[in-house]
């Protein structure tokens, strides 16, 4: 007969137990939610539509009318003379009393307006209480600045927003003017407070939220959207639903599921009771040592050992696994250590003798030219490159020897590339003695002055050194070429990059220097733009010369 273990049946009974009805709570659950938002939704999409033909209807209306004077009706022709004839003046007084008695019959509409271009003519007739004399002085000088509202507009004043729409003739404009503040007003009986109603312009792409309430930091997936758009003019109507909002009453049915859930709650209790008597408290005794581990005291071991032989036993090889993880992770962390030397010194061993070679090759094209002076300083710069390079084995040096270092370095590639950079330090002089990592900053100087050189152009690197509190924070910004979206990713999730001229392991070997020296309190991060350069951050702890009670040397440049 097959024996199952304490644990497994206590287990089995829980999820026995909780799976079925949780399941079945998740399901109904997920069922009326879907049926509550789609009745929301319905009932405000028609609601939506209704207030849109409404306005359908006066706008088609409106259209049909200004259509008519404007090229049906000879009325008002004398409209194209000069604004001193008196046939102009009575033409003008005719189409404001018009579009006045027009205001009766579409009360939607808050005013029209009237543009005669040749005359540099504008009036509006309004509905006071919809256009107040502020409002409409603000409108007159926006008509001024623009050519025509052919395209549908929305001008703010204050809180309030207008709709502009025109037609026009050879000599003159006329244009209808809304308030969509109305538009809320007569909506918002059908809307929750959380609900946001915008009117949205597809010609220019502009959307005016006519609601109280903005948008949740613009996040629009939190919200189910709503839209009905005008049949006469260019105007959408967006109505934005907050998803978490939208749950219906609770049913017959959901109240059953609920009490379900409850008498569940209750009778978890007294099965957590019986689960701690069997299982957790013997088990709680590997389950708090094993967080002493986790917490770093890895010295933490059981002192008083369970009766039951079961227990016992697991206790007694914890302890033991322990002992011999210990002496692992001392032999693996010494181990670490010397493959991390040895990969510092290949990774000098790398760089040294590939710039040894474009040099020569730099000295060889500087003697054929007879450009003494330049070899002169050439090779002097160079052979302060080299000393510092290879004669420096401290694992830290002073920012000043640092900064010395890439000032010699770049004089070396000026002299190979004239005119294509310039290199600029922002550094306070009181952490001119704080100890980093030799080489860390040089290496992205580097980069910046190998790959990210555009011909013609004059590209800036410039480094940023800081210090807050008892963090330095260092950037190295360039304006370069920058780098590809592909490259940037393998460099972000730590890959050494590969390509038809070799393995490139500087930045690789930076960040892994900094997780080596400082853990995790090290912190790197790199970003760059495709023809607009490329920046690098680093933080790591202050590290000064004889921490710990060991003085720490480098060896510096000669700047002579």
């Amino acid at each position: 007969m097959r024996r199952y273990t304490l644990k497994f049946q206590i287990v089995l009974l829980f999820f026995l137990i909780s799976l079925p009805a949780l399941a079945l709570s998740l399901a109904a659950s997920r069922v009326n939610m879907k049926e509550a938002q789609e009745q929301v939704v319905n009932v405000k999409q028609n609601s939506m539509k209704m207030l849109v033909k409404q306005y359908d209807t006066s706008l088609e209306a409106i259209e049909n009318y200004i259509q008519l004077i404007l090229y049906a009706d000879n009325t008002y022709s004398a409209l194209r003379l000069n604004e001193k004839d008196s046939r102009y003046q009575q033409a003008r007084i005719w189409l404001r009393d018009e579009l006045d008695n027009l205001l009766k019959y579409f009360p939607l509409a808050a005013g029209f307006y009237v543009r005669i271009p040749h005359n540099e003519d504008i009036y509006i007739v309004k509905q006071l209480d919809k256009i107040p004399l502020d409002a409409q002085e603000y409108l007159e000088e926006q008509l001024m600045r623009k050519d025509n509202f052919a395209r549908p507009d929305i001008i703010e004043h204050g809180k309030t927003q207008y709709l502009l729409k025109s037609y026009s003739n050879q000599f003159v404009e006329i244009g209808y003017i809304l308030q969509l503040n109305e538009l809320w007003e007569q909506f918002s009986n059908n809307v929750e407070t959380q609900d946001i109603l915008a009117v949205y312009l597809p010609g220019n792409g502009k959307r005016i939220n006519l609601s109280d309430k903005g948008y949740k930091d613009n996040d629009f997936s939190q919200y189910t959207k709503l839209e009905a758009g005008f049949t006469h003019v260019d105007v959408r109507l967006e109505l934005y639903l907050p998803k978490n909002s939208m749950s219906g009453r609770i049913s017959i049915r959901d109240r059953f599921i609920l009490y379900c859930s409850i008498l569940m709650l209750v009778l978890l209790p007294i099965f957590m009771l019986l689960l701690r008597k069997l299982f957790l408290i013997p088990m709680k005794g590997i389950s708090c040592a094993m967080q002493e581990i986790l917490k770093g005291n890895t010295e933490y071991r059981i002192q008083h050992f369970s009766k039951t032989q079961e227990f016992s036993e697991i206790e007694q090889a914890f302890n033991s696994v322990l002992n011999y993880s210990k002496d692992l992770k001392i032999e693996a962390y010494e181990l670490k250590l010397e493959k991390e030397k040895e990969q510092l010194i290949n990774l000098k061993l790398q760089i040294n003798p590939h710039l040894l070679l474009n040099s020569l090759n730099t000295i060889y094209s500087l003697t054929m030219n007879n450009k003494i002076a330049e070899i002169r300083e050439f090779s002097l710069n160079l052979s302060k490159y080299f000393r510092y390079a290879l004669r420096n084995t401290s694992e830290f040096v002073t920012i000043q020897s640092e900064i010395d270092f890439i000032k010699v370095y770049s004089k070396v590639q000026k002299i190979r590339y004239p005119n294509a950079f310039y290199i600029m330090f922002d550094v306070d002089e009181e952490l001119m003695e704080e100890m980093i990592p030799p080489l860390i900053i040089q290496n992205f100087v580097e980069n910046s002055t190998k790959y990210a050189l555009v011909p013609g152009e004059e590209i800036e690197i410039l480094v940023i050194i800081k210090k807050n509190d008892s963090t330095l924070r260092i950037s190295i910004c360039d304006s370069g070429r920058g780098i590809d979206e592909e490259l940037l990713e393998q460099i972000s999730q730590g890959q050494i990059i590969c390509d038809s001229r070799g393995r490139h392991v500087g930045i690789w070997n930076c960040v892994k220097r900094l997780r080596s020296f400082y853990g995790q309190d090290a912190h790197f991060h790199i970003t760059s733009q495709k023809g607009e350069g490329t920046q690098v951050w680093m933080e790591f702890p202050c590290h000064f010369a004889g921490e710990d009670g060991k003085e720490m040397k480098d060896e510096s440049v000669d700047n002579r």
